[in-house]
């Protein structure tokens, strides 16, 4: 999405809303009785619950569908700093904008993927008693709950959120379809906040300047500061030099090995905001 549509799509769904936390309320908790604060039965949704792995970003990429062309996934109970610098430069998304005002509990961690022109987003909350009235929809025995005239749900940890055709897509893979399997740079790694984009070098990412076929960023809270990894894959000459240039500025070691290129380092956490656009750019 772009800022403008994100824009409109947000002022539709708060004046389609009653309240400022405009997807799901919470129900009468006296209901249902889990025997674990975890316990996706707490839901109190009839079907499949979504029950996948959720510490990284390999894991949201395993439930992400063919054509997926980038993807982040965060921890937002880190600090307030690596939040606001992820709000800062990543493409926007309901669960960094309304963080603590979707559901009745806050988004503890959180994924976007974009693929095919849209996009879907995992959203790991505690499981709460779901209030909701109307049709639900039913696929591959999930339960989708529409939250607007544009959006749905589909609960479980972690909960899925976007525009019904691409959470379809999502759910297929989730029960057995292919995921995606053009990224290879994010596979084992851990971070508090973890990015992977396509190039247009690609072939998918036909929209975007940067000739790479492959990126990846992590950053990581260590105290004060920042742990920074960033892999280029097969980068043109002008992105080497970008990157060369971030490299120098704070202090970053860049090196190089056949076609990957890789700054690592420690910044101060205050000038994240500006190294985590420029590790994006190339």
């Amino acid at each position: 999405m772009n800022q403008k549509a994100f824009a409109i799509l947000v002022g539709i769904v708060m004046i389609l809303s009653a309240f400022a936390g405009f997807v799901l309320q919470g129900g009468d908790e006296g209901k249902i009785t889990p025997t674990e604060p975890t316990s996706l039965e707490s839901f109190g949704v009839q079907g499949r619950l979504v029950d996948w792995s959720f510490d990284s970003l390999s894991d949201v990429l395993e439930m992400a569908p063919e054509r997926t062309s980038s993807a982040y996934w965060l921890n937002l109970s880190i600090s307030s700093n690596l939040t606001d610098a992820a709000r800062a430069a990543l493409p926007e998304s309901f669960g960094l904008a309304f963080a603590d005002r979707l559901y009745p509990v806050k988004i503890q961690r959180l994924a976007s993927v974009q693929f095919n022109d849209s996009w879907a987003e995992f959203h790991w909350i505690t499981p709460f008693p779901v209030a909701y009235e109307g049709l639900v929809i039913p696929y591959q025995d999930f339960m989708m709950i529409p939250t607007s005239a544009d959006y749905v749900a589909v609960m479980g940890r972690p909960t899925l959120f976007g525009p019904q055709k691409s959470l379809e897509s999502v759910l297929d893979v989730i029960s057995g379809g292919f995921s995606t399997d053009r990224f290879t740079l994010a596979a084992g790694e851990a971070a508090d906040l973890q990015v992977t984009m396509l190039g247009s070098a690609s072939g998918l990412a036909k929209n975007l300047s940067s000739k790479y076929r492959e990126l990846y960023v992590g950053v990581s809270q260590l105290g004060k500061g920042c742990n920074i990894t960033a892999r280029y894959l097969a980068p043109d000459a002008g992105g080497v030099q970008l990157a060369r240039a971030t490299a120098g500025k704070y202090g970053l070691t860049l090196s190089s090995e056949g076609d990957l290129m890789e700054i690592t380092g420690t910044i101060e956490a205050g000038d994240l905001k500006d190294v985590l656009p420029a590790l994006l750019r190339p």
